[in-house]
């Protein structure tokens, strides 16, 4: 599977646990980030979450390799679905030199209303956006 979208992740000191990994919460705090670069990528501009946004609603991870302060990382974000009212993404942190991928995620985000406090259509410009960086994702 090929992923349109990488982001390069400066791991820091602070996210090193006791036993010497990046800590898993601070890998969830990497995801994040490459989401937010990833529709900033897709817009084109930096996007006003204010009024309606795209949030988390499930996530399985799991956590294949440790991570440590040497590593050269990625996070790969591909979305693979567009429902009517979520999308479906894959996040993996990859390891820059080795390719080898550290930690794999599949999560559903759904687009939620913040005014009205309850879920909402994915915006079809946004479906427009997507599939054109996509360029092959499965419309639901």
């Amino acid at each position: 599977m090929e992923f349109n979208h990488k982001k390069k992740i400066q791991i820091r000191f602070g996210d090193i646990d006791l036993m010497g990994h990046v800590n898993n919460g601070i890998q969830l705090s990497y995801l994040d980030l490459a989401r937010m670069d990833y529709f900033e990528q897709v817009f084109g501009q930096v996007i006003k979450w204010s009024d309606s946004a795209l949030i988390v609603a499930h996530l399985e991870i799991d956590y294949l390799s440790s991570i440590t302060l040497k590593d050269k990382i990625e996070v790969h974000t591909k979305i693979y679905k567009i429902g009517n009212k979520s999308v479906g993404l894959f996040q993996n942190i990859v390891d820059v030199v080795t390719g080898e991928i550290k930690t794999k995620t599949s999560q559903v985000m759904v687009a939620y209303d913040q005014k009205l406090g309850g879920s909402m259509p994915v915006p079809e410009t946004l479906k427009i956006r997507i599939r054109e960086f996509e360029r092959e994702v499965l419309i639901k």
